[in-house]
């Protein structure tokens, strides 16, 4: 049940995030750049692999071993990488790493300010209200 309420919570905050992102200007050079276009006006990119070696498919243990440790983890379990870009293209931002039974099924790029909300999304609300003593 835990998982299905983050899986919820992150879904909202991507589609929240989505509705309160403003109108983007047209990127510059868009109709060159279909990649930044779909990034800018969708919110997310699909992708077919990171680097040569990280795929659909891949392990979780190859991706930690090809693109190292994630920026964050989300809780259920989904792998978000800050920096990337599309090759060939002007698109930059996280990518999006989704993991079922150990194997990678999506790989996508989303706007920064995306990820940054999926990430709040999934930090529970209070602050620092649980108290540690030895």
């Amino acid at each position: 049940m835990n998982k299905c309420l983050s899986s919820t919570l992150c879904a909202a905050a991507l589609t929240s995030a989505l509705f309160l992102m403003p109108a983007a200007p047209p990127v510059a050079g868009s109709a060159t750049d279909p990649v930044a276009e779909m990034l800018a006006v969708s919110g997310v990119v699909p992708v077919k692999d990171a680097g040569p070696y990280v795929r659909v498919g891949s392990y979780r243990v190859h991706v930690w071993a090809m693109l190292g440790r994630p920026s964050s983890i989300l809780p259920d379990g989904t792998w978000l990488y800050k920096g990337f870009s599309a090759k060939g293209s002007a698109a930059r931002g996280t990518l999006v790493v989704r993991f079922n039974s150990g194997q990678v099924i999506q790989l996508s790029l989303i706007p920064p300010a995306v990820a940054m909300a999926m990430v709040d999304a999934s930090v529970p609300k209070g602050g620092s209200a649980t108290i540690a003593q030895r």
